[in-house]
């Protein structure tokens, strides 16, 4: 079993390379490339082998990989002087910010040493599946016969994660996870430069990188870091469209939308809203013309792309779950019926939630001043909010999120300078960055108006706090943060990440 975790993991970032060389002939940034490369090469494995899963047969995935696969290296690999000539200006870069750049190379390694460290422990084995009461190895039995008797979610990232699987292994054992906390460091880097200097954009990503709730999930890894490295990306897109307004950007843009969607019904409401974000913009930007330019680029490529997003969008899944009378997701989901009270009271809980000093601060503060910090912010929640709302668009308790007290939540800077940053766009920000803010609030307004609250309503939270970091970027701008006050910034996210990953590495799934 170790030596096939070693060789997938060594074909994966095999692919991912060739990905990356592809890109940068293409015109992307390093970082874009990076970032593309890692999504193109989850979607390319995830469409293979949701084929195997759906005939129920690995024919296809052992068929079917080599081939695409192959291709993605005939076109990177000869590309690989490009790729190397590329990584000098990045070098400069971590020359020129030691302390960020080492910090996020170390954070990597670390994670790295755990993928490895999991080959040799009881964690490689037990791979995730998209139907329950399989034995770790088999082909689910065939979906399409087995959806009579189980439902089924969406497949995109439960087929990723199939294959490691499909030997027997676990989804971290290939490192998908620490795969997809790249892809969201690579595209916050991407969107932060379009705003700031590089030392400032690369304190940006640190920021985002040591949130706890993507640093945990970028060991264990599960569908919701997938979903939310792919949105990110599709923010990039979004810029690229805008700048370079390229037919391929567009078709990669509408596939990564598609391949965000997972068991969480807000992914399936997330697509068309960044859907709208960029019709919005680039209507504004260069008209309908465009448009119609941009579609009718490139048919043969576009029909391809047609045909990958009729399975992205699970629209197989959806329909063999209804017409077998089960729920349209493959599990119940429960509804606000409060209407906008239900969806003003859960707006108000994502503010509380999004409420997290971690738990060393809670503890510090119980030792220094005794001081109880989660009873003080619960306190405060039960005699204003809850006197107010009541259970209104309630469907279970309501806890807070101490990173580090049992869940992870996102660290304090997502409520002091992500959401304040997406305030400021909001009110002073040029058109493109008010039209983000104005979707992502809408985002969130949706999420709590349409979905009851439930103890795993934060995954909602993930996408918007990771595809909004790079606005601290705009609102950070040098003459308001000195050279002092980066590095106050930088130290603060260095001690947050190394304590997230040291901390997501006890705790278990």
């Amino acid at each position: 079993m170790i030596w096939i975790a070693l060789g997938l993991s060594v074909e994966t970032v095999v692919f991912i390379l060739a990905g990356i060389a592809w890109f940068l002939s293409m015109g992307y940034t390093f970082a874009e490339a990076g970032a593309g490369a890692v999504i193109i090469v989850f979607m390319a494995l995830s469409l293979i082998h949701q084929i195997s899963l759906l005939i129920g047969s690995p024919l296809p995935g052992f068929i079917l990989e080599p081939v695409a696969l192959t291709v993605l290296l005939f076109f990177g690999l000869r590309r690989v002087p490009q790729l190397f000539r590329k990584l000098a200006p990045a070098t400069h870069l971590f020359r020129q910010e030691i302390f960020s750049g080492l910090t996020i190379v170390a954070a990597l390694t670390v994670m790295a040493g755990m993928v490895v460290m999991g080959w040799f422990s009881a964690d490689l084995n037990g791979g995730v599946y998209p139907c329950s009461g399989l034995a770790a190895g088999s082909v689910c039995g065939g979906l399409v016969q087995m959806v009579g008797v189980d439902p089924i979610p969406p497949l995109n990232a439960p087929a990723l994660f199939y294959h490691t699987a499909r030997f027997g292994l676990g989804p971290n054992a290939c490192g998908f996870g620490m795969l997809a906390y790249m892809a969201v460091g690579f595209s916050t880097y991407a969107l932060a430069r379009r705003y700031s200097w590089p030392p400032m954009a690369l304190t940006v990503t640190l920021m985002v990188l040591s949130m706890p709730r993507l640093a945990f999930l970028g060991i264990w890894p599960t569908a919701e870091l997938v979903s939310t490295a792919t949105i990110v990306f599709s923010t990039v897109l979004i810029y690229r469209l805008l700048e370079q307004h390229r037919s391929g950007d567009l078709r990669f843009f509408f596939l990564c939308i598609l391949f965000s969607i997972y068991a969480n019904p807000l992914s399936l409401a997330l697509a068309p809203v960044m859907g709208l974000l960029l019709v919005v913009i680039m209507v504004r930007r260069h008209g309908w013309l465009m448009w119609r330019e941009l579609l009718a680029d490139k048919p043969l490529f576009s029909a391809l792309a047609l045909l990958s997003a009729l399975g992205l969008a699970q629209i197989p899944i959806f329909a063999l779950n209804l017409a077998h009378g089960h729920p349209f997701f493959g599990r119940a989901v429960a509804f606000d019926n409060d209407g906008i009270i239900g969806g003003a009271a859960n707006l108000v809980r994502y503010l509380f939630i999004s409420f997290d000093p971690t738990e060393p601060v809670q503890r510090m503060l119980a030792w220094s001043v005794g001081l109880d910090l989660s009873s003080l912010v619960m306190g405060i929640y039960k005699s204003l909010v809850a006197p107010v709302f009541g259970h209104a668009g309630m469907d279970g308790s309501f806890t807070l999120v101490f990173s580090g007290s049992g869940r992870m939540g996102f660290g304090p800077f997502a409520l002091l300078l992500v959401l304040p940053s997406m305030i400021h766009a909001l009110v002073r920000g040029p058109r493109r960055l008010k039209a983000v803010s104005v979707a992502w609030t809408g985002y969130l307004y949706l999420a709590a108006l349409v979905v009851a609250w439930h103890p795993g309503s934060i995954a909602v939270l993930s996408p918007l706090y990771a595809a909004n970091g790079f606005l601290v970027a705009f609102a950070l701008p040098p003459w308001r943060l000195r050279r002092r006050g980066m590095r106050l910034l930088q130290t603060a996210f260095a001690l947050l990440l190394a304590w997230s990953i040291a901390c997501g590495g006890r705790m278990p799934v």
